[in-house]
């Protein structure tokens, strides 16, 4: 027996609610990544009272340079500076980044992933007083690559000693933004 070619092969197509799904899936990712980019508002947040300031500059110097909110193309590497007086033990801490991704949604599903690390490679200018150490910590974000630090909305946060595995609050938050050259 020979099969039915003289048909459409109906028992194949999409049903309607399917692709009705698949477009409003669509078409609230696209929703979602809009409002987060929108939401995105670079600045700090210091929760610790040992903190007096954090910055962000692509300068490796000294002493902290002028703030950068946001850089106007991708560095190769993100220095933070963090001020702190009366810091407890300011060896221990620990510092995490965060990338919330801006740009398409084709970026979002297919492109590369930030791999950020923080390198505490950086000579800390500390003093030890009597109520804790006071100076500037420094410390480098680079991509695990070694490529320059892609495009998107950036938050980074120091833990306080035993916060961080701890889920506690952060000593600081500093949030900014690095910008398509």
């Amino acid at each position: 027996m020979l099969p039915n070619t003289a048909t459409k092969g109906a028992g194949r197509r999409w049903p309607l609610y399917a692709l009705v799904a698949v477009a409003l899936v669509a078409l609230a990712l696209g929703v979602e990544a809009l409002l987060r980019e929108e939401n995105f508002t670079p600045g700090k947040e210091i929760l610790s009272p040992s903190v007096r300031d954090v910055i962000v500059s692509p300068e490796n110097s000294l002493y902290p340079p002028p703030d950068t909110n946001r850089f106007q193309g991708p560095p190769e590497t993100v220095f933070v500076y963090l001020s702190v007086d009366g810091l407890p033990s300011g060896e221990d801490m620990e510092a995490r980044v965060q990338r919330a991704e801006s740009g398409s949604l084709f970026r979002m599903f297919f492109g590369e992933e930030a791999g950020l690390e923080v390198l505490d490679e950086q000579e800390d200018q500390l003093s030890k007083a009597e109520n804790g150490a006071t100076g500037i910590l420094k410390f480098a974000l680079e991509t695990n690559s070694g490529e320059r630090v892609p495009p998107g909305n950036y938050t980074v946060e120091v833990y306080s000693p035993g916060e961080a595995g701890g889920g506690g609050e952060p000593a600081v938050r500093k949030s900014f933004v690095v910008e398509e050259a």
